[in-house]
């Protein structure tokens, strides 16, 4: 996705991308793994080159504020003109959120711009769990400073369908039986748990 926003022209140009994980892996071996989700088109050959040009990657743990201080070098000395953005993208378990957001407000803030934090995956497991998350991160950022994307959302609108229904008489005239002879709704998935198994035993599709 990030690939097809440069590819596209859809970020400033002096954008760059730091990966972080645990992983000890370097930039060719992420290209590498990357290759068969990325669609080149004929011609994007150079803008390939560029995109990779533009990536960094640092390993360390989740839970040590002195990587999260190594991570924050690193992408300051990309930090040139007076004013620098930076948004982190949060693609891990819930389990580490709460470990990743208070170093990353410890250690990486900007100090010449804007700060934003990207919540990926489910959004805890209950509203319990939702709760306590959502106060977590508003001792640390402000709201306007999170964004929250949960796939699981989707499920809402499908368990809405007959409130949606009832409630907009727009749709009674061919709503019905004898208008629909049955209503197939589908979840598929390429790929199955891919050793993220003790993940799915709490949250997400599985559970």
């Amino acid at each position: 996705t990030i690939w097809y926003l440069y590819r596209d022209s859809c970020l400033p140009p002096t954008t760059k991308f730091v990966g972080y994980a645990r992983t000890k892996q370097s930039i060719a071996e992420i290209r590498e793994k990357c290759k068969k989700y990325m669609k080149i088109r004929p011609g994007d050959e150079r803008k390939l080159e560029q995109f990779w040009q533009a990536n960094e990657y640092v390993a360390g743990s989740y839970d040590k504020r002195i990587d999260y201080e190594l991570l924050n070098q690193t992408i300051t000395k990309y930090e040139k003109g007076p004013v620098a953005n930076r948004i982190f993208y949060l693609a891990v378990p819930p389990t580490v959120f709460e470990d990743a957001t208070v170093n990353i407000r410890n250690a990486c803030v900007s100090i010449k711009g804007f700060t934003r934090v990207i919540i990926e995956k489910p959004f805890g497991k209950d509203d319990e769990s939702s709760a306590k998350l959502s106060n977590h991160l508003a001792g640390l950022f402000k709201e306007e400073q999170i964004y929250r994307i949960d796939h699981y959302l989707g499920k809402e609108m499908v368990q809405n369908l007959m409130t949606i229904r009832f409630a907009n008489q727009i749709f009674s005239p061919s709503w019905n039986r004898e208008n629909i002879a049955s209503v197939l709704i589908s979840f598929k998935e390429p790929f199955g748990t891919e050793g993220r198994g003790g993940y799915f035993d709490d949250f997400g599709i599985v559970r």
